[in-house]
């Protein structure tokens, strides 16, 4: 997997967003949901109680579904403009000043590069990065950008990164929610073995996510923009037992409709420190943001560094 940010449900991906989570609040159920993608918007449960009925990713979704789909909109609605903030967690900027600072002049692959928001920075801060995507629509997008000639770009699954040698990295870097898009607790725990794997010895792996409050995941429907000739809804199914949200966002026009899927598995921090020692990865850091904010029970969400042993 290894596409990018999903606009919908807990928190995402792509997945990302977190700007609108007052102070204190921790990130979670259609609340984060609606933050992430950059509103407030009115919420409705549907339904029964949550985690009934659907309980398996859509038919036909895969690693390249939510890249392959929202390619054509993911810069008009996420921006890619890498001076704004899209997260209270910082810019592609501080990203890049943080990254750059454990690297220590390292290699940097990126897992689900996406459009190249974090990837163009990195490599503005004069790092050598790979990005890897499972979308070629959304690494064709990036290829036209300026400044994507001086990246490395591989097309493939991030629970299972192709063609890459082992040992190469300095930082294997997840942003922006994305390690979510993974959408099963083996997939997730592949994608931190493959980290480990391509990592140098004391290297370090980054993922930036949101704190997820599964107590707050609801079924429902979401009203995210309404225009004069438009309407932008998102329906989305929780499955709380296995931890994943299926969603569609659906835009409605005079031109017709048009459907966004994505699937997305959430962890706690808890629950992503325990897949990282399995793969021989220590936690090093764990912030609120990428300006060092001390980490705590209302964080809404998390950077988390762990080092290769």
């Amino acid at each position: 997997m290894g596409t990018r940010r999903v606009p919908g449900v807990l928190g995402q991906p792509r997945q990302h967003r977190l700007d609108h989570l007052g102070p204190g609040r921790r990130a979670g159920g259609m609340v984060q949901v609606d933050a992430i993608h950059g509103s407030e918007a009115t919420t409705q449960p549907v339904g029964g109680p949550t985690g009934s009925g659907q309980t398996a990713p859509m038919d036909g979704y895969d690693e390249s579904t939510y890249g392959d789909r929202h390619a054509e909109v993911y810069d008009e609605w996420y921006g890619d403009d890498g001076g704004v903030a899209l997260t209270r967690i910082g810019t592609p900027a501080d990203v890049a000043n943080g990254v750059a600072g454990l690297a220590g002049g390292g290699p940097v692959l990126e897992l689900g590069v996406g459009t190249g928001r974090l990837a163009l920075a990195l490599a503005d801060h004069g790092l050598e990065v790979t990005g890897l995507d499972a979308s070629g629509a959304m690494l064709d997008l990036l290829r036209a950008k300026p400044g994507s000639e001086h990246l490395t770009l591989v097309e493939g699954d991030m629970a299972a990164p192709p063609g890459l040698a082992d040992g190469s990295f300095a930082v294997v870097l997840v942003g922006f929610n994305t390690f979510f898009n993974l959408t099963t607790a083996e997939a997730q725990s592949a994608c931190m073995a493959s980290a480990a794997r391509l990592l140098r010895s004391g290297g370090r792996f980054l993922v930036e996510a949101f704190v997820p409050d599964p107590e707050m995941a609801r079924d429902g429907v979401s009203v995210r923009d309404v225009d004069l000739d438009r309407v932008l809804l998102d329906v989305v199914k929780v499955d709380q037992a296995e931890q994943v949200i299926t969603g569609q966002r659906i835009e409605i026009s005079a031109a017709g409709s048009r459907l966004f899927p994505y699937v997305l598995r959430y962890a706690t921090p808890e629950q992503l420190d325990v897949m990282a020692a399995t793969a021989g990865l220590e936690l090093e850091d764990r912030w609120e943001d990428w300006h060092c904010t001390t980490f705590d029970d209302t964080s809404p969400a998390h950077v988390s560094v762990w080092s290769k042993r």
